[in-house]
This record gives structure tokens, sequence and C-alpha cells, in this order.
């Protein structure tokens, strides 16, 4: 009996003792800065750049202390999210948050909104609206990000024009008038904006007012007349200067893309549908191309969607499984304000989601920021389907636009052919 008793007070001894401990543990934490964990997609010198937003941050108060850690494993951050090992902040694309949010792996920032009275009017309407889903805010966004139609102002003037086209028909006129062959035949120098791919799937074809999918996000309408007729356009180009000849120049110019060769660069295309960052690297690599940027043209009919484009944001966004949610809130908050963002957006050279930064001087000195954030304050983007499938509709919409690259079908019997397949998702 006394044997059990004096073990029974070791054990409580030992407990007593192990409360304590972790007591003081606990307000020793306390009194320091919680440590906030914070994933980015980054790496190399973009990394470099959150590294010193979060230093930034850290700096301006002493109850958090952000830790960094680049993570761009997609599938390790999905079974992160998914367990109790998540950090307590990510960073990523819109994408991801209305991904993300369909499978209940994200916290609604609806409370801690309401809580401090945040001002989601400081950011343009569609880059909430990127990240919103019914109406429900999902993340922040720290970047905007759109596309817009970069033109050689040399060949353009060679050819007789002194102005960029503001009519989708304008621009296949010029784009014909400026086609040039070389001896044996083949392209050398594409006047039609086919090139880069993801341009052409997109831009190309909401210039003439086509849409892959409905504005409520889930009606999905490939047969839309616009994408027709755009789709009309692109085989008659290739098809008058021979589809393997086409398909040849584009398959070079996707090999040297960004690069020293880059087509664009070396002067060998006269439209362009690409981002803002194109100025910066062609000074990179020394192009003497003399370049100008103008709004995406619109049908003639229709000079009211002139400009439009996709539209999307670099994110943050907090995991439901996060334990440390109002430090990371916290520094959401700060990192999206004018401070963070402008360390972000000046390392990367992304454009301002954060309207207030869209006069800003160090900003607009970035080449073609000026032309590109004219366009962002038009909020003509289109945002990316909530459908859960959209990564396999993607696929779907290649492959048919495949086939009718290729001659094999025709616009619209490759469109029905789509519409038929895709049927069944949501």
């Amino acid at each position: 009996m006394k044997k059990l008793f004096f073990v029974a007070a070791i054990t409580f001894t030992c407990v007593f003792a192990s409360l304590n401990v972790f007591a003081a543990g606990q307000k020793q934490e306390s009194s320091g800065p919680q440590t906030v964990t914070f994933w980015y997609n980054n790496t190399g010198d973009e990394a470099k750049v959150y590294e010193q937003a979060i230093t930034a941050y850290n700096a301006s108060q002493s109850k958090y202390r952000v830790e960094g850690l680049s993570v761009n494993d997609t599938q390790k951050l999905i079974v992160a999210l998914a367990s109790n090992e998540a950090p307590d902040l990510v960073k990523g694309s819109n994408s991801q948050v209305i991904s993300y949010q369909g499978q209940g792996l994200l916290e609604s920032m609806k409370s801690l909104i309401s809580r401090d009275k945040f001002d989601t009017a400081a950011f343009a309407s569609k880059a909430i609206e990127a990240n919103s889903v019914k109406g429900e805010i999902f993340g922040l966004p720290l970047s905007g990000y759109t596309i817009q139609m970069f033109y050689n102002k040399d060949l353009l003037a060679a050819a007789g024009y002194s102005a960029p086209p503001a009519t989708v028909e304008e621009m296949y006129e010029m784009a014909v008038k400026v086609t040039k062959l070389d001896a044996n035949g083949n392209i050398d120098i594409l006047g039609y904006p086919l090139f880069p791919l993801a341009s052409a799937r997109q831009e190309l074809i909401y210039a003439f007012g086509g849409r892959w999918w409905a504005e409520d996000g889930l009606t999905l309408t490939p047969q839309s007349s616009g994408v027709l007729e755009s789709l009309r356009y692109n085989q008659r180009y290739r098809t008058q200067y021979g589809i393997d000849k086409v398909q040849a120049f584009v398959a070079t110019a996707n090999t040297n893309r960004y690069s020293e060769k880059d087509m664009f660069f070396a002067g060998k295309q006269l439209f362009r549908l690409d981002g803002s960052w194109l100025p910066t690297m062609m000074e990179n690599f020394k192009s003497t191309v003399n370049w100008g940027i103008a709004l995406i043209p619109a049908p003639r009919a229709n000079l009211g969607i002139r400009g439009i484009s996709r539209y999307e944001t670099d994110s943050v966004f907090i995991p439901v499984t996060a334990v440390r949610k109002d430090g990371a809130w916290d520094s959401v908050k700060w990192l999206t304000g004018p401070q963070g963002s402008k360390i972000i957006l000046l390392g990367t050279g992304n454009l301002p989601a954060l309207k207030a930064l869209y006069t800003d001087s160090e900003i607009l000195a970035k080449p073609g920021f000026k032309e590109f954030i004219d366009a962002l304050q038009l909020e003509k983007g289109i945002q990316y389907p909530v459908i859960g499938s959209f990564a396999e509709y993607t696929s779907m919409i290649n492959e048919f636009l495949d086939n009718v690259y290729s001659g094999k079908q025709t616009p619209e019997a490759a469109m029905a052919g789509l519409a038929d397949r895709v049927k069944n998702l949501k």
C-alpha cells in the first residue's frame, strides 16, 4: 500500500512539474512574438523578394514573426492543407484559391474583414472577384495580371499604317499585309497573333466576343458565336499561308519563347498578345525592336469590349487548419497593403491589384506598366470558371483546337464535338 502511495506521489509530482514547465513555456511564448509560417511558391530571385517583404513586415511590429519557406510542390501543399501540418499562410494564384476553397481547405476571410472593418474597396473589383466564391472572400490579392497587344511599330509603318488596329477586322487586314515568306515559301514574319498558344486560346477568342464559359462561371459555352468567328479567322490565315508552314513557325516560336531568339524580340512577329513582363525581357536580351502596346482589338460591331483579357492575381490565403490565423491575417493585411505589395511588385515585375499603386511613380516607371495599368482600370478582365473540372475542360479545348488548327475539322464541327464532350463536366 505504501509502495502504491509512493508511486502515485511521484507520478503526481512529475505531472505537476510538467504542467509548470508547460505553463512556463506558454508564458514565455506569449511574452515574445508568435511565429507565423508562410509558404510561397516563388523560387530564385523572386523568393528573395518575398523574404525581403517578410523581413520588412517583421520589423514593422513585434507581436508576430513570420517565417517564410519556398514551396512550389503543389502536391506537397495540398497534402499539408488537408492535414494538421498546414502553414498559417500560403501564397499562390487565385485559381488555387477557388480550387482549394471548393475542397473545403481554406478559411473564409468574411469574419476577419468584418471584425477589422477592412476596406476591400481599396483593391480593383476584379481582384476581389477573382478571390471570391459566391460573394465570399477566401484570398486577398498581391498583384493583378492581364494580357494586352504588343506590336512592331516599324513593320506596321512599312506596310503603310500609322496606328495599331482598333478592330479585329483591321488586325487581320494588317496581319495579311505584313506577313512575309522566304524564298522557300516558309513564313519569315508572322502577321497574325497565333503565338503564344495560351493567348491564342484565350485573348484571341475573347477579342471576337467569344467565351468558353458564361459569366456565371459554371455554364460552358464552346459554341458561342465569338468562339466560332475567331476560329474562322484563325483557320483562314493558316489555310492562306499553309497549315504546315504556320505550324512550323509556331513550333519554332514556342521553342524559343522568352529567349534571345524569341520571334517578337527578333522582329519576326507583327502582333504579340502577352504580359507586362515582355518589355523588361526585351531589354534584358538587348532586342532592338521598336515596339508599342495597344488595347486588344474588338469587333467593329462591338467596340465596347476592346481591351478584354483574362484577369488573374497572385494571392495569399489562410488554410482552415492553420494554427495562428490571427497572425496570418495580420500579415495578410500588411503584405497586400501599400508597403508590402509595393516591395513585391517592384521585385517581381507584376502589376498592382491595389488601386492606390496605379499612380505610384516607381510602379509607373517600369516599362509598359502605364499602358497595362490603363487596361486594368477598364475592369474588363475575364475570370476563370469555378467548375471543379476546369483543368479537364482546358485539356479538351486544346484537343479540339488542334483539330481546327490542323484543318481536320471546321470550327463548327470541332466546337459541336467539344460541346458534346463537356456535357457532364461539373
